[in-house]
């Protein structure tokens, strides 16, 4: 089972092309996903009752997350929670940007993540924007560098995209194999949680950078080793 995702949007095109989007970062594994998009007859608008249907597609008992994009959006996900009636089932609209956010609980979703860790990322994913563009806003704090780390490795980005879109999917999925807290740094950025599309991006890794991982937990030495290999391999798997 698995986190289901609800993309609810005035526009049809527009969900279909976030989650196209989205979907381009893990189409060997895609997760559960329904739109609730526009009116019955094509045009622009929201209706709660659609939103009902898209819930009981994609709610498979692990609970299910609601991305929104303006306006009567948001109420239209509230009442299509109040008419699926399945009062013990964790259902949540987002806080989190559209297209952004969409990407985000995507690949986490993918990687086996729970409700809880999803809303996170996708709640924090205008962090790497912010950080780029200046902005003052802090979505969360970064972690700090474990200085009793049992395993460290260090790796040059050979690949054209950097660790970003697939390359970062994939990063996040294999450091999800281990029993093992990791961290990833750019010299004197982050570091970033290695499960974290989000806080990846934050290290604008690009290729020839090379990336400092540190892990801790009864697979650290396997983690680290895995990512190292990873990355070595231009993300062959």
């Amino acid at each position: 089972m698995a986190v289901g995702i609800v993309v609810v949007s005035h526009s049809r095109r527009l969900a279909e092309a976030a989650v196209d989007l989205a979907l381009q970062m893990v189409h060997d594994d895609p997760p559960p996903i329904a739109l609730a998009a526009g009116t019955i007859d094509g045009g622009i608008g929201t209706d709660a009752t659609a939103v009902t249907s898209a819930i009981s597609e994609v709610d498979q008992g692990d609970g299910v997350v609601i991305f929104v994009d303006i306006g009567s959006a948001v109420m239209s996900a509230e009442l299509g929670i109040e008419l699926y009636g399945f009062g013990g089932h964790d259902i949540r609209v987002l806080a989190a940007p559209f297209v952004e956010g969409i990407m985000a609980g995507v690949i986490k979703v993918a990687s086996g993540a729970g409700i809880d860790e999803v809303e996170a990322e996708c709640v924090a994913a205008m962090g790497p924007k912010q950080a780029h563009l200046g902005t003052p806003e802090q979505v969360s704090a970064a972690p700090e560098s474990n200085r009793s780390a049992q395993a460290r490795g260090e790796a040059r980005l050979v690949n054209e995209a950097g660790l970003h879109a697939r390359p970062a999917a994939m990063f996040v999925a294999k450091a999800r194999q281990f029993d093992a807290q990791v961290l990833v740094s750019k010299g004197v950025i982050g570091p970033a949680p290695a499960t974290s599309s989000i806080g990846l991006a934050t290290l604008d890794a690009r290729m020839g950078d090379s990336l400092f991982i540190e892990a801790t937990g009864a697979q650290a030495q396997e983690a680290v080793d895995a990512l190292v290999r990873l990355i070595e391999s231009d993300f062959a798997g």
